[in-house]
């Protein structure tokens, strides 16, 4: 047995529980869980975005991103052996098998790699969802340098990610912060801070940019405040959401490319974030560790709170 955050059925509350450990299916690594990162994504798991869409089990172990160690192999598995330190998305079907646990598996053949030699393993946890849909995005953009990109939702763990890597490519980052955050936004990049406590946001972006932006990079607003943002883009640039509310047929009149970003976890791309680790050009915003059994409290504050970071689960 080992000990688990697990929900008895969609929408349940998060309790500690003991279960079985896994067993690593064809393909599947079964790994020793080091530490687990805090996703919005695990509680639209637990409220059921993938009922009658996949397979699931109960009780349904939460989280999706995951570090640790290889303590055994299913057949047919070629990229991992025993004893290697592999971080990554572990989700698959049937959805339960989740990370807030002492023992996880993982599909070798999605988005999962070995942790980079200069990474400490439970800082590697807050890293793969987050990280990957932050570079997905940014590369999705195809900003030149120089071009001015809005990011709302910087503080958070996308946000965070998306910041330091535009800055890095040359981009010129506004991302959204309070007071506080501004100076941590900017050490990550960001040439301009904008606080969205005091009203409208778009409304602040175009008194100092009346040109307009370039791209948007938006993790944070609903359908409505998308659009309103959006129109701050130039004809000619890119509006991203990863909260899949954009409307690709609203702006081809102005010529801006409206994108749903949508993660496919693939070991490249986790294996690029990798080399920008490895390299020191790319820091892993963990705002807080907590161990297992207070990740029940953990999971209710990160559902309930803006995002400052990450929030880690260590084992």
């Amino acid at each position: 047995m080992m000990r688990a955050v697990a929900v008895r059925q969609f929408r349940g509350v998060p309790e500690r529980m003991d279960l079985p450990v896994p067993t690593a299916a064809r393909g599947e690594v079964l790994v020793r869980v080091v530490a687990a990162g805090v996703n919005p994504f695990d509680w639209k798991i637990v409220d059921g975005i993938f009922d009658g869409k996949r397979p699931h089990r109960f009780p349904l172990i939460v989280g999706i991103d995951a570090s640790g160690v290889v303590e055994g192999l299913g057949a047919g598995v070629a990229r991992f052996a025993v004893g290697d330190r592999i971080y990554g998305q572990f989700l698959h079907d049937p959805i339960g098998d989740g990370t807030y646990a002492e023992y996880s598996t993982a599909a070798e053949a999605t988005g999962v790699a070995k942790i980079p030699s200069s990474v400490d393993a439970v800082l590697a946890a807050a890293v793969p969802t987050s990280g990957m849909t932050a570079l997905d995005a940014i590369e999705t953009a195809d900003l030149t340098r120089g071009a001015t990109l809005l990011i709302v939702g910087a503080t958070g763990g996308v946000g965070s990610f998306a910041t330091e890597i535009a800055a890095s490519r040359g981009l010129r980052v506004i991302a959204t912060a309070r007071p506080e955050d501004a100076s941590r936004m900017q050490s990550l990049g960001a040439e301009e801070t904008v606080d969205r406590t005091r009203g409208s946001v778009a409304e602040s972006v175009r008194a100092s940019h009346p040109d307009g932006v370039d791209g948007l990079l938006d993790v944070a607003s609903d359908g409505k405040g998308f659009a309103e943002l959006a129109h701050l883009v130039r004809p000619g640039g890119v509006a991203l959401t990863t909260a899949f509310v954009g409307d690709p047929a609203a702006l081809e009149g102005r010529q801006v490319r409206v994108v749903n970003v949508d993660l496919q976890p693939r070991a490249d791309l986790l294996e690029r974030l990798s080399a920008e680790l490895d390299a020191g050009r790319l820091r892993i915003p963990v705002e807080s560790k907590v161990p297992l059994d207070e990740a029940p409290a953990a999971f209710t504050r990160a559902r309930s709170l803006s995002g400052r970071g990450k929030t880690v689960i260590v084992l």
